[in-house]
């Protein structure tokens, strides 16, 4: 019965979200994703945005009825302040 709620609780998350890894050239610590985050965020297609602040890396969660353009991510960081040195889909 778990197993079932927790999958019905998840089921949408799954099917609507559309995570966008982002390598991200001088990403060193959680202030620095503050301003990505932002920028992001302006686009209004972006539903959360997580940091591994370790290996550089943002992950863009959006939704599918939303496509966020590699154009408007390299935009976003670059007014950030930082660099885009890869996105994978």
């Amino acid at each position: 019965m778990r197993k079932i709620l927790l999958l019905f609780l998840l089921l949408p998350s799954i099917i609507l979200a559309n995570i966008i890894e982002v390598k991200v050239l001088g990403l060193v610590c959680s202030s620095c994703g503050i301003g990505i985050k932002k920028n992001l965020m302006k686009t209004k297609k972006v539903e959360k945005i997580k940091f591994d602040i370790e290996n550089h890396l943002t992950y863009i969660h959006t939704l599918k009825s939303d496509t966020l353009t590699d154009k408007e991510i390299h935009k976003a960081i670059i007014r950030a302040g930082y660099e885009v040195s890869t996105i994978k889909r």
